[in-house]
């Protein structure tokens, strides 16, 4: 799993506008976050999410 994050962060690095966000839900068995790194490259906006 780290290796893939740090790629994910050299990505951004090239990126435009790049942001972190994390989807929070809470139910019945707790609380989930699922964390989000996205940012533009060549005007296409690029997501990477963690796989639950």
């Amino acid at each position: 799993m780290k290796p893939l994050l740090i790629v994910a962060l050299l990505a951004l690095s090239a990126c435009t506008n790049p942001m972190l966000s994390a989807e929070m839900a809470v139910g019945t068995g707790g609380v989930s976050v699922k964390p989000a790194l996205s940012g533009q490259v060549g005007g296409t906006t690029v997501t990477v999410e963690a796989n639950n």
